[in-house]
């Protein structure tokens, strides 16, 4: 089957992982934007939560642009492995601090993964239509 074009493509972990590390770039950056603005602003503790689902999903979109950007095709997969990468490790922090799954944790996943795949198709969209031109 090799050399026919008929084998499936590997999924690169490589690039994968640097797109993880660059979103999380991303994250941190928006997070410390956002707390730059709460201390400004003098917002109170509550601003956090919905701040943070912010810049944690403005994250996962970026590195599921960029995975589906650089794959150049199977966009939703990028999108998803990137989303699933970011809920992975938001599960991991709220099991290290100890605390109670809690249905905003579930939205705050659901929403991660959401922006993941809608990173990842706009990135295959974007590499699609730069072929084009």
């Amino acid at each position: 089957m090799s050399g026919n074009g008929n084998s499936p493509a590997k999924f690169p972990a490589g690039r994968a992982l640097v797109s993880f590390g660059a979103g999380c770039c991303v994250t941190g950056a928006c997070m410390a934007g956002l707390a730059a603005l709460m201390a400004q602003q003098g917002l109170s503790q509550n601003a956090a939560w919905p701040m943070a689902t912010c810049a944690v999903s403005a994250g996962s979109l970026f590195s599921g642009w960029l995975m589906a950007f650089w794959q150049k095709s199977r966009g939703l997969l990028c999108g998803v492995v990137q989303g699933a990468l970011f809920v992975f490790l938001l599960l991991c922090f709220g099991l290290l601090s100890g605390s109670p799954l809690q249905e905003m944790q579930l939205v705050r996943f659901g929403v991660t993964l959401l922006f993941g795949c809608i990173g990842g198709v706009l990135g295959m969209l974007r590499s699609e239509r730069k072929r084009r031109v």
